[in-house]
């Protein structure tokens, strides 16, 4: 009977043990495709993914060879995407991975490649985007969704050392989004569009038309983009991006680490780091370009 009473006590505690470093969470699969217009072979790309409240872990089953969403790694957030951090198994490495100082190194360095000379310039206009439809959408993953669909245009202008191209693209975005969804953490990667800003006024305006107001998280996406060039050849690429697996799973909060052992490793360029560099090598060339205007006028040595 002791023994009985004994065995009762362990399970009780052994359940609560376990209910304390597990929480109910969702676990789902995502895979996002893409045929380019003359190629017969497109990408693809699967995550893994586990959300818990502002915890979320996105690891990449397939996708890219090398680089950032190369398979194996993982992408980890533990306060719902405010800090996110990309984790390389194989180089047991982390480092801070944010989207919006992504997107705003990418707006740096094409404003420096402007001041550089005018090396490349692009520039954005007539750019406009719009709603066409919102709709109840069909249930996915066991979800009610809302079905909406964007249009967006804009022409885009690059010199590239003296080489110009003017290209006008017209998107068309099909999105099945639910509001059930209400975990932070699945705004990692269903919802990567949030609060992106580059410091490029013309890739602003774009970035953060009417797609920026959806609401929600995305169960699936299919992208439609037509390029035309100034000739009139066009060209029309397909994506489409759907949640395959979700469903309800109890997470243990390890889920959300990686080994203590790994070393924090710069994964995106501090945009002051690059500005420092850019001004460094602008001064060594011209010490180069006036030491050797230098040497043209330098009056040589009287042999007498």
């Amino acid at each position: 009977m002791k023994l009985h009473k004994k065995t009762s006590l362990m399970t009780t505690i052994a359940v609560l043990l376990a209910a304390t470093a597990s929480h109910a969470g969702h676990y789902y699969e995502s895979v996002t495709s893409d045929q380019m217009q003359g190629k017969k072979k497109g990408n693809q790309t699967m995550v893994k993914a586990w959300v818990d409240g502002d915890g979320a872990r996105v690891e990449f089953a397939s996708g890219e060879k090398e680089g950032w969403f190369s398979k194996g790694n993982y992408l980890v957030t533990t306060d719902g995407g405010e800090n996110v951090f990309l984790v390389n198994p194989k180089e047991e490495t982390y480092g801070r991975f944010n989207m919006e100082e992504m997107m705003a190194t990418v707006g740096a360095a094409m404003n420096m490649m402007e001041q550089m000379g005018g090396m490349m310039k692009m520039e954005f206009t007539d750019v406009a985007s719009e709603k066409l439809l919102e709709e109840p959408g069909e249930t996915l993953q066991g979800q009610s969704t809302t079905h909406y669909r964007f249009k967006t245009q804009y022409t885009m202008s690059m010199n590239m050392m003296g080489m110009k191209r003017k290209t006008t693209t017209v998107m068309l975005q099909d999105i099945w989004a639910t509001d059930a969804l209400e975990a932070r953490g699945f705004g990692v990667w269903l919802r990567p569009d949030r609060g992106m800003k580059t410091g490029n006024e013309g890739l602003d305006e774009l970035m953060n038309q009417e797609l920026g107001k959806l609401e929600g998280f995305p169960l699936k996406m299919a992208n439609e983009m037509t390029t035309t060039s100034k000739k009139g050849k066009s060209q029309t690429n397909h994506s489409l991006t759907e949640v395959t697996v979700l469903r309800e799973e109890s997470i243990s909060g390890d889920r959300f680490k990686w080994p203590s052992h790994y070393t924090e490793t710069e994964i995106i360029p501090d945009i002051e780091s690059m500005q420092a560099a850019d001004q460094d090598g602008d001064q060594k060339d011209k010490k180069k370009k006036k030491k050797g205007l230098s040497g043209l006028f330098n009056k040589p040595d009287d042999d007498g």
